[in-house]
């Protein structure tokens, strides 16, 4: 019996010591590890509402809003001197058009939209209000890091991670990385900078339904640093952090690279320029390998081989043309959603013609940084046609640092971020 007795403690040592990392203990909402949850399932202990306070309601031990625009500001017992540098877990869940947010190194105000801090973007399919199109995604760091495939799903509980130190900042979500930017020494005054402060969850507006079930947090060291710098890109990026802030969803839809998607996925951590990953018909089993990353997939095809691409197994198809023959047939093809001119068959008097049969069939003009095509002229007489546009040639960075064609075109051409095209949105 005693060693049976001996055996059973040991057993019961053990599972202790291997219980799982979100274990959590029946009579103390207090994580070990340093992990401490926010939200007690009860009622809104530690949380202030602002102006519209009905917005925020318990619904089964989770806080929900369903309202007009208030915030939820954290002023619990845990908050102290602020947030500087921790670890963060939420489970949140938004229905149909849902926008909502999870603000860090804010402080609380009694009206409008948070002015300190940093937001992670909550949003599927948000699609804005009046005016104004909302394009960033759930994941986002929101105007800094902007995801523009919408890679969660209303309905169902996401899991948001972030990670907060010095200059850094690392969002996931369901476990993929939307996010890992380093913060420069220097940015514009438009951009927002790290700081210190408490948390807060956003009720959007009146069409915007969320729940959020849990909120844990663990501080690390003030002092802690990330050790790494962030990189000098040079004016091109200058000018595309100025575009951004005026909506401009720079993505990249036929890169001219042979990164792997891994690159890819850095490269758009490194720059904010959202990447696709593309292959041809025969290669679309590749395309897997974007499981898990921030990117776009599409499929390339030809005039001769588009029939053969499945809409299905990617984001989009770009269709690329070598003269006037092939560009009707992609454009007539009921394919592709983009068309690319590798032809230059845009700077002839067939332009207007062609330009027709994109608007017609819903396909957006490729602009492509590296060939600068198509021509300014012919971008304004797209444009004037109701033609949508999308961006080539802005990997790798190299391609930026020796033509800045793209940036020269959104500007000549008066183009505003309502002409780009996005998949899936």
């Amino acid at each position: 019996m005693k060693k049976l007795s001996g055996l059973l403690t040991l057993l019961a040592l053990f599972m202790l010591a291997f219980k799982p990392a979100d274990y959590k203990t029946v009579s103390n909402p207090s994580y070990d590890d340093g992990w401490v949850e926010l939200i007690n399932g009860k009622d809104f202990t530690g949380w202030k509402a602002t102006q519209n306070t009905s917005t925020w309601s318990i619904k089964d031990g989770l806080f929900q809003a369903d309202g007009k625009v208030s915030h939820l500001f954290y002023e619990g017992e845990h908050l102290k001197d602020g947030f500087k540098n921790f670890e963060l877990e939420v489970q949140v869940k938004t229905y149909k058009l849902a926008n909502t947010g999870i603000y860090f190194h804010t402080r609380y105000q009694e009206k409008g939209w948070p002015n300190n801090g940093m937001e992670i973007q909550v949003n599927n399919t948000h699609i804005g209000e009046g005016n104004y199109i909302e394009l960033k995604k759930t994941a986002s760091l929101y105007g800094v890091r902007n995801v523009y495939k919408a890679f969660g799903q209303d309905g169902e509980w996401m899991t948001v991670k972030a990670r907060v130190e010095n200059n850094r900042v690392q969002i996931w979500l369901n476990g993929m990385k939307t996010v890992d930017y380093l913060q420069p020494e220097k940015t514009f005054a438009a951009v927002k900078r790290l700081g210190k402060g408490t948390f807060a969850l956003q009720g959007h507006d009146s069409l915007s339904k969320m729940q959020y079930k849990s909120f844990r947090v663990r501080r690390l060291p003030d002092d802690a640093r990330s050790g790494l710098t962030a990189p000098k890109l040079g004016a091109w990026h200058d000018s595309l952090v100025v575009l951004q802030g005026r909506q401009f969803a720079f993505i990249d839809l036929n890169p001219k690279t042979t990164l792997s998607a891994k690159e890819l996925a850095g490269y758009f951590y490194t720059t904010g320029i959202n990447v696709s990953l593309v292959k041809s018909p025969t290669t679309t089993k590749e395309l897997a390998t974007a499981k898990n990353l921030p990117l776009f997939t599409g499929i390339k095809v030809n005039a001769i081989n588009q029939a053969t691409a499945q809409a299905s197994a990617a984001d989009y198809i770009v269709g690329e043309s070598i003269d006037v023959k092939t560009a009707q047939a992609l454009l007539r093809g009921n394919k592709i959603n983009i068309w690319s001119d590798k032809g230059r068959t845009l700077d002839n008097r067939m332009a207007a013609e062609l330009l027709d049969l994109a608007k017609q069939n819903n396909i957006a003009i490729e602009i492509d940084n590296v060939s600068n095509s198509p021509s300014v002229e012919v971008i304004k007489m797209a444009k004037a046609k109701g033609c949508k546009f999308t961006f080539a040639g802005l990997v790798p960075a190299s391609n930026m640092q020796k033509s800045m064609y793209v940036m020269e075109a959104i500007k000549a051409a008066k183009l505003t971020y309502k002409d780009l095209y996005i998949p899936k949105w």
